[in-house]
This record gives structure tokens, C-alpha cells and sequence, in this order.
């Protein structure tokens, strides 16, 4: 098994679509709404999540602020069928590591996907703060 990925849209097509995407790069499972992706980040601790930004009662950016407050380790990718740079810049700063629109490529989102799970798996560095040599 390889590491696990939640898949989040209340579309079923494009869900069944990101499914295909990963079924090869690692151990996908799916919800439909916002609620059943917060029970499932608790019960399933996936890895990374793909997330719709607009579903209906419970948006995507507030599934990403609450998904941060259980796992602040968690990698999402932000999905959008719309180009709104404010939309985006409000996930980043809530801690998604990337945002893509729809429709994509299935081998961008793939090596998109491929490459968050690596850094996940690569060991880190300790943090050092960038500096100016004082002169």
C-alpha cells in the first residue's frame, strides 16, 4: 500500500476521475462533502487530500482550516473550476501547499501529487532562518 490520499468534491464524476488520476501513484479513497472529509482526515489520517474549494454547506477553505487544527502536517492541493487569486491566496495562507484549477491535466495533477508525497517521505532539514552576514 502505498501512502493515502483523500479525495474531497461533491461532484462524483470528478471525483471518480481523480480516483483514476491516482490509482497507480498511491491508496486513494474518497467523501463527497465537507463533513464525511473531516470524519475520515480523524479516522484515516490520509497523507494528502485534494479538496474542491466550492461545495455546498461546508466550503473547501473551511475544510482546510479545520483539517489544519487536527493534523498540521497534512498536505492539501486546493481544486477549482474557478481562477479567483484572491480564493487562492486565502488557501495558501491557510496552509494549503498548492492550488490548481479545473480542468487539468491528469499528468500535472499526477506529478504535482508525486512530488508533495516525496517531500513527505524525504527527511527534513532543521529550520534555519535565512540571514544577512554582518559585515
Amino acid at each position: 500500500m502505498g501512502p493515502k490520499v483523500l479525495v474531497v468534491d461533491d461532484e462524483a464524476d470528478v471525483r471518480q476521475i481523480l480516483l483514476l488520476v491516482l490509482e497507480r501513484v498511491c491508496d486513494a479513497s474518497e467523501a463527497s462533502n465537507g463533513f464525511d472529509a473531516l470524519r475520515l482526515i480523524k479516522s484515516e489520517r490520509p497523507s494528502l487530500v485534494l479538496l474542491d474549494v466550492a461545495m455546498p454547506e461546508m466550503d473547501g477553505l473551511e475544510v482546510l482550516r479545520t483539517a489544519r487544527l487536527i493534523d498540521p502536517e497534512l498536505v492539501v492541493v486546493m481544486l477549482t473550476g474557478e481562477s479567483d487569486l484572491a480564493v487562492a491566496q486565502r488557501a495558501l495562507e491557510s496552509g494549503a501547499r498548492s492550488y490548481m484549477t479545473k480542468p487539468f491535466e491528469a499528468k500535472t495533477l499526477r506529478d504535482e501529487i508525486q512530488r508533495l508525497l516525496e517531500d513527505l517521505a524525504a527527511p527534513r532539514a532543521p529550520y534555519r532562518p535565512w540571514r544577512m552576514p554582518v559585515c
